[in-house]
């Protein structure tokens, strides 16, 4: 996991209801997951590893420092505060799922009140995220890293099922219709390995694929 962090433990304290009293390393520990998990998925790995890389270096400038204070750190705020939710409100314990009511006391959770915090978190972390991949769409000639990954550990940029046909061919006695679509000439691939050469044979031996 990377020690470098995109934005601060205080940044999310600042612009979000996170009490003073939450302890530090539970929100470093979110805002390192919200990163590695959500923003790299959006940006991709080569992407990513270039902003950590700059910030760590002090040399994020241009392009992409504006990408990073005007699209990145919102997206990763609430991603941040997101993942923070479930260890601030609840904590695993023998006797169940608990919620913490100060100090060594806690009671029975009920997830109700949980369930529509979390939901109105999501709602925010949705809007910055799809707010973030638009403008990589419309700015992709300004990051060429976005079209760099070539292997297999590494991430390519995924912009979210919106922006993905919703036709999915699966091997399951229909291969007929995927044989008949690549005769046509319709751009088919393994939506598992996008920034891959994709092979017409092999497509059609995969379990599953799509366009």
């Amino acid at each position: 996991m990377t020690d470098v962090f995109i934005i601060s433990e205080a940044n999310l304290r600042q612009f979000t209801d996170i009490n003073n009293n939450v302890d530090s390393e539970l929100l470093k520990n979110a805002v390192r997951e919200a990163q590695d998990i959500e923003i790299q998925r959006i940006l991709g790995t080569k992407l990513y590893s270039k902003i950590l890389d700059d910030i760590k270096a002090g040399t994020l400038a241009g392009d992409y420092e504006y990408l990073v204070l005007n699209y990145v750190q919102d997206a990763l705020l609430y991603s941040s505060y997101y993942y923070s939710l479930e260890d601030i409100y609840l904590r695993p314990r023998n006797n169940g799922v608990l919620i913490p009511t100060g100090g060594e006391n806690s009671e029975k959770a009920d997830g109700t009140w949980y369930n529509r915090k979390r939901q109105s978190v999501q709602n925010k972390k949705e809007f910055y995220e799809d707010r973030l991949t638009r403008y990589l769409i419309q700015k992709q000639g300004l990051f060429p890293e976005l079209n760099e990954n070539v292997e297999l550990q590494e991430m390519y940029p995924d912009y979210g099922v919106q922006y993905k046909s919703p036709i999915v061919f699966r091997y399951n006695g229909r291969a007929a219709h995927l044989n008949q679509a690549i005769q046509c000439g319709l751009p088919i691939y393994d939506s598992r390995y996008p920034q891959f050469p994709q092979n017409p044979y092999w497509i059609r031996r995969s379990n599953v694929s799509n366009f």
